[in-house]
């Protein structure tokens, strides 16, 4: 009977061990995912997206005028332009039409037990420091990547028009060599 007894409990104590190997490698269901993505405010980190965006859209429209002044009919197309993006981003970018694209990317990311502990973490104090400190420290990763890239925009410049050269010069070479051949014919 003793030996029954510890068979049926190492036979509990396996599946049991089974079972919570399992559950910690299920994929996490839909609302834990939504309970993250609400925990870590990510609508409002896609609402910073799209304004960063937007300023950066009114930046290149800017850029496109190269410092001119816009008369008012290049101004009255300039908005009718930036209007159309706007709506365009508000209604392609909404949070509504990208949250089921962000539940089936974690879903195939992460198991039910990482939600669990992001969402655990999270909750915690330094979770949601860290969830409100967030967009100011993107914010000047972006600055700062903005900075660097200024700085090596000249040098890109370089590389790409000694590039551009170098097929010009390679498909002249190409040219001249086949126009012999084209003549012994």
């Amino acid at each position: 009977m003793r030996l029954l007894t510890l068979g049926l409990l190492a036979g509990f104590l396996v599946c049991g061990s089974a079972a919570a190997a399992t559950t910690a490698s299920q994929p996490p269901s839909a609302a834990s995912i939504q309970e993250l993505l609400q925990v870590t405010q990510s609508h409002k980190m896609l609402d910073a997206m799209k304004a960063r965006m937007d300023g950066m859209m009114r930046q290149a429209s800017e850029q496109a005028l190269a410092g001119q002044p816009a008369d008012a009919g290049e101004q009255k197309i300039m908005d009718a332009q930036m209007a159309k993006l706007s709506t365009l981003m508000k209604n392609q970018l909404s949070w509504d039409s990208l949250e089921p694209m962000y539940v089936d990317i974690y879903r195939q990311s992460f198991t039910q037990k990482e939600v669990d502990d992001m969402i655990a973490f999270y909750k915690s104090p330094s979770g949601q420091s860290m969830v409100a400190k967030m967009p100011a420290v993107m914010g000047q990763v972006m600055q700062t990547m903005q900075g660097k890239m200024a700085t090596l925009a000249p040098q890109l410049r370089q590389i790409s028009e000694d590039t551009a050269s170098q097929l010009k010069a390679y498909e002249a070479s190409k040219q001249s060599a086949a126009a012999p051949a084209t003549k012994a014919k």
